[in-house]
């Protein structure tokens, strides 16, 4: 008895040993228990009675067969939690006595209480194998019965024991019953395996053959799943078939597929390992799509065998929560059947695709006709009834002689001959009769109808009406000769074979001088040599090829003149070969047309680029007359504001009686204030204007006079600022930046009486050249301000940077806004771009040159009107050249009542005798900049070569000549504008005599 268990313990060990399976290990540990009474047996007969101890510890581990076999069972399906954990304690309680009892018998009560417990756990886990046998077919059911079967005979058999010597043999006899049914379960006969899975197999079998034969390949195919399932006893099964496209698709038992298409090397992997797979254990290294698989199927255990199919190698897949026992025999058969499966789901392919053969048989126009070889038909389509006029019910079994004009019998009985050799046969004009007589003229073409076996059975006829084709030739003739292209076919060897009328008119050939000739008859005399090659090249891989404007190609005419064309070149096969139809246009029209409308366009370019340079030098000259008059003007308005200056002082406050010509000399000082404004705008559109310029970010010049801006604009105008983070640096003067956009500002909201918008950016934007005449190619800042006003029209754009040009009502504008903008943006190598539409909107768009240098802090500006003069020190002299007298009068009058003593001299001539012949120190030189014969640079030069050392402090309101190219004073050159004020004059003189007496 007990070698039937040693038995089952060492195959399942041997099995185990060859595939690691830890669910083989669980069946091993199981038997081993049993096992070691074989053992026990074996020491006893030839060793004697063990000890006491060894039998204690003997009898313990064949108390512990129940854990090991809910173990086990818990492998195949779920258990309840703790079942497991109170079997393995109740063996522990009653197997502890058994080995503690080494030297005395055991009481029966605790026999019984191990005994009961055996028992009890047995029963269990035979009760959970019945449970799974039910949810089985095939072999892996039966021996799932026999397990369980067999677990519950060795817990009665063991019950039985515990009732001593009396009831021994019965006891054993149990124990060898449950033996003999653990072979059947765990190592049964080949051939019983084989029988009980061939009944399952075969009631598979069964109903696939209940699929309707027409039904998809895929129905055929989930049936198949569904009855795997449900004897394989998995949660899902799979199958990988072969698809056209070189993939493979998944079908399941269900509609939806698990997974989309993989590929062969995925089914290679998933085919590699020969047991189940875990897919969910990293660490295995599982296959990617057994991963997918298991993923979507909500499972964890994969196994996989082949599937041959028509179409090439598939793949079964079984899908396990859980592992699975005895499913080999019933997984190999229905690997087998699977193969049957793809040949009844390709079943309805093949009838599909017959049904479909028919529908274009019966669908087409052509009449097809089927004979046996003796000439009877046997076949008749509609388009045979369309074509001769004949139903098919009185055609088919009739000679097909009915079809023959009279005396056409022998040559068809030759045409037969022809078709029983294995011949195939194409006419183009065969004879054949009508139902009502008429002879009509058809393309036939004859086949032989043959078996699997290679054997002629029959013959296939289609017929076709040329009639429709001869129309269609026509059709093509017609629009042939009405292209209005010259139409050339053209052989591989350039013999010509097509030509139109078209061709005749344009190279002055009839079409019988043309055809069968060379076409290098039309090709010039100097390209002959090069055309065979390019021919060939072309015939090698004739793609179509369109007519397009590039480079024309020259033709040659019958008198040998030559003309240019664009050809376009297509291909077709015809039973001369491939001919190659040639599209030819003139082109000498266009050429001409192209050749006069790129000249026009040149021109017009030459025109806009003349009207540019034109309107920049009447910019430029009203900027060279603006900085003239200005400078004429700053001297008159020094004038006049310095004497106003004088006379209000003289006046004082006291006299009550002269309080109304202080107010009109106040009004004077206005008045010349508000021409000085102008003046400064005149410099500034003439770039004549000395600037304050420094690195600085123009997004902080529109943050600081933004609020000015909107108190200026009105609550009924909308402004926008949007400000690029990222903003170059520039190099300008923050004082005329503000100028810009206060100007523009006032312009837009002008525009905008009833209300708009007014929009502020700013962004980055780097030139390449192309993108504008004006400027240098590099970086820039740009500026843009958009409004939605009244826009301009095109005559007031082209004049608007004019200065004094406005169109503003009279006395509401001076027309120095735009003007002095443009100045601003130009002197500091930027430009200006201006767009308008009448009743949309104008935008001016300001480029900047963007600036690397690090931004230093403007200089303070100590000539404010808040600041007080420097007090003059006794005999302190200042050298003051000026051409203009009265300005000259005004200003030493202002510096002598100051304390200081002055040299007054009207050019520079008189200024260097001065300087000469002066004998005592000349603490400042105060020098006009632009004068007749002598420039104060020059004055300045020569004085101080004189008299080394001496500081000069120049004054002009017209300052070009002392300026660098972006409009600064170079270092160390120190000027006071006019028109000045007396204040601004002697703090100017004082600070600059201080600092050079401090020093």
């Amino acid at each position: 008895m007990t070698a039937v268990y040693a038995a089952i313990f060492a195959w399942m060990a041997y099995s185990y040993l060859r595939r690691r399976d830890p669910l083989m290990r669980d069946v091993m540990w199981m038997f081993s228990s049993v096992a070691m009474l074989f053992v026990l047996g074996v020491i006893r007969v030839f060793a004697g009675m063990p000890p006491r101890v060894v039998m204690g510890l003997f009898v313990a581990l064949l108390l512990a067969k129940p854990v090991f076999t809910l173990r086990l069972v818990g492998r195949l399906r779920s258990m309840p939690p703790g079942w497991l954990a109170f079997a393995t304690a109740a063996w522990v309680l009653s197997a502890l006595p058994v080995m503690v009892s080494s030297t005395a018998p055991l009481p029966r009560a605790v026999v019984w209480a191990a005994v009961a417990v055996f028992f009890g756990a047995e029963m269990v886990a035979a009760w959970l194998l019945a449970s799974q046998a039910r949810r089985r077919g095939g072999a892996a059911r039966t021996r799932l019965w026999c397990a369980a079967v067999a677990t519950g005979l060795f817990g009665i058999a063991l019950l039985v024991s515990a009732g001593g010597h009396s009831v021994a043999v019965h006891s054993r006899i149990l124990a060898l019953i449950s033996g003999l049914l653990y072979v059947l379960a765990f190592v049964p006969p080949l051939g019983l395996r084989r029988a009980w899975a061939s009944g399952a197999a075969y009631a598979m079998a069964r109903r696939l053959l209940t699929v309707p034969t027409d039904a998809p390949a895929a129905q055929t195919w989930r049936q198949y799943c569904a009855g795997a399932r449900q004897v394989l006893g998995s949660d899902s099964v799979a199958v990988l078939l072969p698809n056209p496209n070189g993939r493979l698709r998944v079908l399941g038992q269900d509609e939806a597929p698990l997974i989309g298409d993989v590929s062969d090397r995925d089914v290679d992997e998933l085919l590699a390992p020969p047991f189940t797979m875990d897919a969910l254990a990293g660490w295995t290294r599982p296959p990617a799509v057994a991963v997918a698989l298991a993923t979507a199927s909500g499972t964890r255990f994969v196994t996989a065998t082949p599937v041959a199919t028509p179409e090439g190698r598939g793949a079964l897949v079984m899908l396990n929560r859980f592992r699975t026992l005895f499913a080999d025999d019933d997984v190999s058969l229905f690997t087998e059947l699977g193969t049957q499966a793809a040949m009844l789901a390709q079943r309805a392919t093949v009838l599909a695709e017959r049904k479909r053969l028919a529908v274009i048989v019966e669908s087409s126009h052509d009449a097809i006709i089927g004979k046996s070889t003796d000439g009877v038909i046997t076949s008749w389509n509609a388009g045979a009834e369309r074509l001769y006029g004949y139903h098919a019910t009185e055609t088919v079994g009739r000679h097909a002689a009915m079809l023959f004009p009279p005396g056409q019998e022998e040559t068809e009985a030759h045409l037969m001959h022809r078709i029983a050799a294995g011949e195939r046969i194409d006419l183009d004009h065969v004879p054949r009769r009508r139902k009502g007589g008429e002879i009509i003229t058809v393309a036939l073409t004859l086949s032989p109808i043959t078996d699997p076996d290679g054997h002629i059975t029959g013959v296939a006829s289609i017929s076709r009406d040329v009639s429709e084709r001869q129309r269609a030739e026509s059709m093509f003739q017609g629009l042939l000769e009405a292209a209005p292209d010259a139409m050339l076919g053209v052989l591989a060897d350039g013999t010509i074979t097509l030509t139109n009328a078209q061709t005749e008119r344009l190279f002055g050939y009839a079409r019988d001088e043309l055809l069968g000739r060379n076409v290098d008859l039309l090709v010039p005399e100097r390209m002959r040599a090069q055309h065979p090659a390019q021919r060939a090249h072309y015939f090698a891989d004739p793609r179509p090829r369109p007519l397009r404007g590039g480079d024309a190609l020259t033709a040659r005419r019958k008198d040998g003149s030559e003309f240019p064309v664009e050809i376009s070149l297509s291909s077709l096969e015809s039973d001369q070969g491939i001919i190659v139809s040639a599209a030819i246009r003139d082109v000498t029209e266009r050429l001409i047309a192209q050749a006069e409308r790129e000249r026009l366009i040149a021109q017009a370019e030459r025109d806009a680029a003349e009207r540019r340079a034109q309107h920049t030098r009447r910019l430029e000259s009203l900027g060279q007359l603006a900085g003239g008059v200005a400078h004429d003007f700053n001297n008159i308005l020094a004038v006049i504001g310095n004497y106003t200056e004088m006379l209000i002082d003289a006046l004082g406050d006291t006299d009550p009686d002269l309080d109304a010509a202080r107010n009109d000399l106040r009004q004077v000082a206005r008045a010349a204030e508000r021409a000085t404004q102008l003046t400064k705008q005149l410099l500034a559109f003439g770039r004549r204007d000395v600037t304050k310029a420094q690195t600085l970010s123009l997004n902080h010049v529109i943050g600081d006079v933004e609020q000015m801006l909107r108190r200026t604009l009105g609550e009924h105008i909308h402004l926008i600022v949007q400000l690029d983070p990222g903003l170059w640096t520039i190099h300008a003067d923050a004082g005329q930046l503000e100028q810009i956009l206060v100007n523009l500002a006032v312009n837009a909201r002008d525009a905008m009486p009833s209300g708009g918008t007014l929009s502020i950016d700013t962004g980055n934007a780097e030139l390449d050249g192309e993108d504008d005449g004006h400027l240098r190619p590099g970086r820039y800042v740009r500026l843009r301000i958009s409004d939605t006003g009244t826009g301009m029209p095109p005559e007031v754009i082209e004049r608007a940077f004019e200065p004094f040009y406005t169109t503003k009502p009279r006395g509401s504008g001076t027309g120095l806004g735009l003007a002095t903008v443009y100045g601003i943006a130009t002197a500091t190598g930027g430009d200006v771009q201006l767009y308008s539409e009448a009743d949309i909107g104008t935008t001016v768009t300001i480029l900047l040159p963007a600036n690397d240098r690090a931004g230093a802090p403007p200089a303070d500006d100590t000539t404010g009107p808040g600041t007080a003069p420097v007090r003059a020190t006794a005999h302190q002299t200042i050298l003051m050249v000026e051409d203009e007298d009265a300005l000259r009068q005004i200003a030493g009058r202002i510096l002598t009542r100051a304390g200081y003593q002055v040299l007054s001299a009207d050019g520079g001539e008189q200024a260097i005798h001065l300087a000469q012949t002066h004998p005592g120190p000349i603490d400042l030189l105060l020098t006009d900049v632009i004068m007749p014969k002598m420039m104060g640079h020059e004055v300045a030069a020569r004085v101080t070569a004189i008299r080394p050392g001496t500081p000069v402090l120049y004054m002009s309101g017209y300052a070009e000549p002392v300026l660098t190219d972006n409009g600064t004073l170079p270092d160390g050159v120190v000027m006071i504008e006019k028109p000045f004020t007396r204040r601004d004059l002697l703090h100017r003189v004082g600070e600059i005599v201080h600092q050079h007496a401090v020093r």
